[in-house]
């Protein structure tokens, strides 16, 4: 007899013997704000939303225009990337003025204008902070360049010396790179200021990192400043000053951008927890119900920290990895939303051969969903008093849920449908209607690097079938980045364009990916992506706050079933990604009661009589059970 495992989540309170981060870190905070329990946030990157003015780029006036639209997904809150005065070395995250709002989206009034309309709707604003670095232009780090003694002068770190080999060879090897301030190797760059010779990066060596001083300073390494040293201080009530100031303009939170890198040499981030936290619980006092969400993917860690959200981040963290691809560049297998059922990937995502010695054949399906079962529980259970863990569609910094071979409506359904029947969806613009991620792309401000396609994921929303998807009145040559309003097999830019090219733009299914096409199609991606948002707000046993319980079976990885419940009602999720019939007996007390029991909604040939569920290929089952 097959043996199926039934895992339920723990009931025990957590207690100071098992925290979840190091040391003796107690919950000091009420969990919430309330508004998190139901909530589903969209994400959207603010260059690559809707150009109001044409000049190829997005800007507020832009979103404005849309916010009918954003209105109709039944969000609940907004995010934007950074709306900051930049660089645009690193996408808007290499920040000059953290007080201002850059002109090529608008003015700070515009952003002003825009909360109080997302308000009247009902939706909330969320900001993207970068308080782990500046632009190496910002006023504060060209002041500090000058002396040692000036206002800004601790704000950031400077040596006259490399602390190691390891140092010099990395500082060495980056400035090799001609393109080497935005190469992210090693933490130090040279200086040609006439302060000291080296300062200390964050990211690319165009970011240098702001001083929030180190764990352990070593007395040998004067640049090494405590936590509590007045560089420090200051910078952390410099961080103070700017969440104030958009707080009282209406924001209602931030997602922290590399949140748990402040307090450098910190490898148990205990003085980064403690960090933190003293930010939390300044925030509840003097703000209460707003939301600071990290970008930190451990959420045993950041929850501790006093963290309102955690975000499960698909490249970061492995387990989630497998469930979209296993390896950086693998397109075609690996995972455990492919068809082909988490075979090895054999080709790249420029639909190049995979080199044998680099495909991981160790990957399986059933491996590939305990990891995620096992690592996604104990997250829940652990930090469930303590604040929320959010899944993502995908990012500005990942490839988007339309990569290689999973390229149908249908399989972006089923992916969908999982990622909206978690605790807190984040649903990256464009998500919704099957936007394409291609690789290829031209490297605009940053986003590609160290051979990292990112720059595939921050295409225009594409609106329209017209020119510029709809994005843009202005020529072509002028967009921000090129657009793929078809869906199409192509992997790459260069082949997108060999196809089109050569008339092959006939639709692989129902709905092209755009607003238009999409939006009174009753079974495009769009509506199906409209009908699970407003399924979830009427249903509590979906929020953040109901228990999820995977039902795993060890000889059957698929389909993928686990249920939902609030202690009122339990529905029942069950995914088929794959091209292939799958079937599987249910255990017993799954659902009783019921010889045959109806799904609320479903996609494909599905059904579940007598504990035996039945799916065809690439569907979705969601039901109450009894």
């Amino acid at each position: 007899m097959k043996r199926i495992l039934l895992l339920f989540a723990l009931l025990s309170s957590l207690s100071l013997a098992g925290q979840p981060a190091p040391g003796s870190f107690t919950q000091t905070w009420t969990k919430g704000p309330g508004w998190l329990r139901d909530a589903v946030i969209y994400q959207i990157y603010p260059s690559s939303f809707k150009d109001s003015d044409g000049d190829g780029k997005g800007d507020i006036h832009g979103v404005l225009s849309k916010m009918d639209y954003i209105e109709s997904l039944g969000i609940t809150a907004i995010w934007f990337n950074p709306l900051f005065v930049s660089g645009w070395i690193d996408g808007g995250y290499d920040v000059i003025d953290y007080y201002r709002v850059d002109p090529r989206f608008g003015t700070n009034n515009d952003l002003v204008e825009l909360i109080g309309e997302a308000h009247r709707r009902g939706i909330k604003v969320l900001l993207d902070l970068v308080p782990g670095h500046t632009s190496d232009k910002h006023p504060w780090f060209v002041q500090s360049a000058e002396d040692t003694n000036l206002r800004y002068s601790d704000y950031y770190i400077w040596s006259d010396r490399l602390p190691d080999e390891t140092a010099a060879k990395d500082l060495e090897e980056m400035l090799k790179d001609p393109n080497y301030m935005q190469n992210t190797r090693g933490k130090w760059m040279k200086s040609d200021y006439p302060r000291d010779k080296f300062y200390y990066k964050n990211f690319y060596a165009c970011q240098p990192a702001l001083n929030f001083g180190f764990a352990n300073p070593d007395p040998s390494r004067p640049w090494e400043q405590g936590v509590d040293a007045p560089g420090p201080r200051a910078v952390k009530r410099e961080l103070m000053n700017i969440i104030a100031f958009w707080y009282d303009k209406g924001v209602d939170g931030f997602r922290v951008d590399m949140a748990d890198s402040l307090v450098k040499g910190d490898p148990d981030k205990a003085e980064t927890i403690k960090f933190w936290r003293e930010i939390r619980a300044w925030s509840d006092a003097n703000y209460p119900d707003h939301v600071l969400m990290a970008e930190w993917s451990d959420p045993k860690f950041c929850l501790a920290s006093g963290m309102n959200v955690d975000m499960y981040i698909n490249r970061t963290t492995k387990t989630n990895r497998l469930m979209y691809f296993d390896r950086k560049h693998q397109a075609n297998g690996g995972a455990y939303f492919t068809l082909d059922g988490c075979q090895p990937s054999v080709r790249d995502l420029y639909g190049n051969s995979w080199p044998e010695d680099k495909i991981d054949r160790s990957v399986t399906a059933a491996g590939a969903l305990k990891e995620y079962y096992d690592h996604y529980t104990d997250a829940i259970e652990w930090t469930k008093d303590w604040g929320y863990y959010a899944s993502i569609t995908g990012n500005h910094d990942h490839l988007r849920l339309n990569t290689g071979d999973r390229n149908s409506p249908d399989q972006l359904r089923v992916m969908l449908t999982w990622i909206l029947t978690m605790h807190l969806p984040i649903l990256y613009y464009g998500d919704e209607i099957g936007m394409r991620s291609l690789v290829d792309m031209p490297n605009v401000e940053g986003a590609n690097h160290n051979g990292k396609e990112r720059a595939g994921a921050r295409t225009p929303m594409q609106w329209t079938g017209g020119q510029n998807a709809g994005f843009s009145t202005c020529a072509p040559t002028e967009i921000y980045l090129p657009v793929c309003p078809e869906w199409t097999t192509a992997t790459s830019y260069p082949a997108y364009l060999e196809w089109k090219h050569a008339g092959s733009h006939k639709p692989a299914g129902p709905g092209a990916p755009t607003v238009e096409s999409q939006e009174n199609d009753p079974v495009s991606l769009l509506n199906w992506t409209r009908t699970l948002i407003a399924f979830r707000k009427n249903t509590p046993a979906f929020w953040a706050d109901s228990s999820f319980t995977p039902v795993y079976n060890e000889q059957k990885p698929y389909p993928m079933v686990y249920t939902r419940s609030d202690g009122a009602q339990t529905w029942i999720v069950a995914l088929n990604p794959t091209g292939k019939k799958q079937t599987v007996c249910l255990p017993a007390g799954t659902c009783p009661g019921k010889e045959k029991i109806d799904p609320a909604i479903s996609h494909g040939k599905v059904s579940l009589k007598n504990g035996k569920l039945s799916m065809g290929p690439v569907s979705v089952f969601i039901a109450q059970l009894p």
